[in-house]
């Protein structure tokens, strides 16, 4: 576990006589065993090293406490029970999600989707790898990993036990048959494994029946972290040898299942538990239904109203919640960043010079900003989240609005009078950089927006326009965002930055040693926050509104906006 507390926004509780005070009792979740029932095979051969126990779910995460100032004036809280006070055991016959999209628009193949339908399709799919409550990548369909010396390769040893729809049992035949899918375009969490992607697999080779070796065009240290579900999710032989199949019909070995007849595509999804599953236990609700409401609003109508259970809302509506006397509860992580796409001077040579976007940074009054165009969300000046053991007070400070001295830094760069550029935007980013553009011009850039006239003009900046964003980042895996993202997609010109790659480095080569890890991401941070490559704006809250009779209060693996399905409990 990481050697901090976990940040949990919780609401002020309503007593039974109509007063507000923090809730009394503290959260008592327990152990939730989420392991395959089956015994794994025990014949491991000898020359593979790290045993591992896969798990699904390992235990119930306590909820934390933070501080944070809101609008709906949230309180710091230690985790409360969130149950009723009616002796009554809460109703788990049914568990009624209402989320801000269509989980299976694309029907029902895991790997055409991204993080956002995680908690959908986890019931009804395994994966190589999952998260686990802390938000640490685990194995699940794996019980042993082993890098070469130079990690330009994976052996992953499998667990054959689980078994597809059709009685087939898991090989590492059929991994193989999955991953090799990977250059299909429709699935998009397979984009990076294909040729020319920024975690590109060159070969997935047979090694026996029950074990499969990845190689990579590149050295791939922490490589699990990319297999965790959905890209990790391994579809039965049906869906494997025709993945149109899946439009219609899911093919998973995970213990829940569409129940058809119950489900309205687009409208309502009924997942229940498929008969003699022994993962089904570790699942506390019969059914579990997703409805996708996609108006804020309605949803959060719904959930005071009590229509549904629990709603992922927006942080603009969460003194509504709070003022209902609905259960309340908000997960940070999430990063929004400005991002530098020209950090070489290719487009004008400015760009070339940290203090340039150190000068468009500390011209941002973050305050002001956040609470005009995302009331509810937390400012901050630190690339890593306010939970991260890399978060550094002092960068807020170093930071924070100040365009006298934005002036000084542009004068000192050379750029007395300032300088003009082009900023694409879409209707999603249009409000943030109409509001971010007038902090600008008071210290002499002049910003063009342009209105992207498709798709392709937005993701075609990355080579034509030197700032781009925002781009929301969570750091569950810190070398992902590095190379994945700085000196991934975002880096068409190339750049380098020691600082950023020994910390990166340092952090690689910590595994284990909390200590150093921390180190290593405090000068990652900085690193990062100094040179410009990012600049970020606000920390993103994932509010959820829950009904407290129901479910007790909801906790999140890691930084992840969305909590483990299995994890969600009835109140007590």
């Amino acid at each position: 576990m990481r050697g901090h507390v976990r940040r949990s926004l919780t609401h002020r509780s309503t007593s039974p006589n109509g007063q507000s005070g923090r809730a009394g009792s503290t959260c008592t979740a327990g152990s939730i065993p989420h392991s395959r029932s089956a015994t794994p095979k025990s014949a491991r051969s000898t020359h593979r090293s790290q045993e591992i126990r896969m798990s699904r779910l390992t235990t119930a995460r306590g909820a934390a406490v933070i501080a944070a100032v809101t609008a709906s004036a949230l309180v710091l809280s230690a985790c409360s029970a969130g149950g009723s006070d009616d002796a009554a055991a809460a109703d788990t016959s049914k568990l009624i999600i209402a989320l801000d999209s269509d989980q299976a628009a694309l029907g029902y193949d895991p790997v055409r989707y991204g993080s956002g339908q995680r908690m959908f399709f986890e019931g009804i799919y395994d994966s190589l790898f999952v998260l686990d409550e802390d938000g640490q990548v685990v194995p699940q369909l794996v019980t042993k990993v082993e890098y070469n010396a130079d990690q330009t390769q994976l052996t992953l040893d499998l667990d054959t036990s689980a078994t597809f729809d059709d009685g087939t049992a898991l090989s590492a035949d059929l991994v193989k048959e999955n991953l090799d899918a990977r250059d299909n375009p429709d699935l998009s969490a397979y984009s990076g494994f294909a040729a020319g992607g920024e975690n590109e697999i060159t070969d997935v080779a047979v090694v026996d029946d029950d074990t499969v070796t990845l190689t990579f065009a590149a050295p791939k240290p922490g490589f699990e972290a990319n297999l965790v579900l959905p890209a990790g999710a391994i579809v039965g032989p049906v869906g494997a040898a025709d993945r149109s199949s899946l439009d219609a019909t899911p093919d998973g070995s995970g213990p829940l299942a569409v129940d058809e007849q119950a489900t309205v595509k687009g409208n309502s999804y009924l997942l229940v538990k498929k008969e003699d599953a022994a993962d089904a236990k570790d699942y506390p609700f019969d059914s579990y239904e997703f409805r996708p409401i996609l108006d804020p609003q309605a949803r959060v109508n719904a959930a005071i109203s009590g229509e549904v259970d629990l709603a992922y809302i927006t942080a603009d509506t969460q003194a509504q919640v709070e003022s209902a006397g609905s259960g309340l509860v908000a997960n940070g992580g999430t990063v929004q960043n400005l991002i530098a796409f020209d950090k070489v001077g290719a487009l004008g040579p400015q760009w070339a010079d940290p203090r340039v976007y150190q000068a468009l940074s500390m011209a941002i009054d973050r305050e002001t900003y956040v609470t005009a165009v995302h009331p509810g969300e937390l400012p901050t000046a630190n690339a890593l989240p306010a939970d991260s053991p890399g978060y550094l007070p002092e960068l807020d400070e170093q930071y924070a609005y100040d365009p006298e001295g934005a002036k000084a830094l542009l004068a000192e760069a050379g750029y007395p009078d300032g300088f003009d550029f082009d900023f694409t935007i879409s209707s999603a980013s249009q409000r943030d950089l109409e509001a971010l553009q007038p902090y600008w011009a008071a210290i002499g850039v002049n910003v063009n927006l342009k209105n992207a006239a498709s798709t392709e003009e937005i993701f075609a900046v990355v080579q034509t326009e030197p700032v781009g964003g925002p781009i929301p980042l969570t750091w569950t895996n810190p070398l992902g965002n590095v190379f994945g993202v700085l000196f991934g997609f975002a880096n068409f010109h190339k750049a380098e930055n020691g600082e950023i790659q020994a910390a990166a480095g340092a952090y690689g080569a910590a595994q284990g040693d909390e200590a150093a890890k921390a180190t290593a991401l405090e000068d990652l941070n900085r690193a990062i926050v100094d040179s410009g490559w990012l600049i970020p704006l606000f920390e993103q809250l994932a509010p959820w509104a829950y009904n407290t009779a129901k479910v007790a209060e909801p906790t999140f693996p890691g930084a992840e906006a969305f909590p483990i399905l299995a994890s969600i409990q009835p109140a007590s």
